[in-house]
């Protein structure tokens, strides 16, 4: 692993061109939603060093309804959209992937946001589209 950040419950790290975030299911009880926008701001600018790199955050340790509320706060987050190339989430149970699928359809996200319940697709997913994104940005 390249750089880490521990910050409470959840860790950020760096490797291959991929951003993770491994979540605790404890993790938000001193903060506000503000100051959560803010953290997962700082860490992934941190580690993007103003390159545009996908995230891979992993709600497999989070209750329902704090996934729910964190998955609408990073999905919808305009902050966040502005340092990443794509988020993808990272799930244990399938109604976990269908609720946020559901609330994924209301979200106004100008950056992909995907579920997945198997971490190779999502490893996959996301260094596949940092190669294509980084082609197309040669090309140009």
């Amino acid at each position: 692993m390249e750089n880490e950040i521990h910050i409470n419950n959840i860790k950020f790290w760096l490797n291959q061109n991929v951003i993770y975030c491994d979540i605790c299911n404890d993790f938000d009880k001193n903060y506000s939603l503000e100051d959560i926008e803010d953290l997962f701001y700082e860490a992934i600018s941190i580690l993007s060093n103003g390159t545009y790199l996908p995230v891979i955050f992993n709600f497999r340790e989070l209750n329902t309804l704090l996934s729910i509320k964190l998955f609408k706060l990073l999905s919808n987050s305009s902050r966040i959209e502005g340092v990443v190339l794509s988020k993808v989430f990272l799930v244990k149970k399938l109604k976990h992937k269908i609720l946020l699928s559901f609330c994924q359809m209301f979200c106004g996200s100008n950056v992909s946001n995907i579920i997945f319940k198997d971490s190779n697709l999502a490893i996959e997913y996301s260094s596949q589209n940092y190669t294509v994104f980084n082609s197309l940005s040669c090309d140009g």
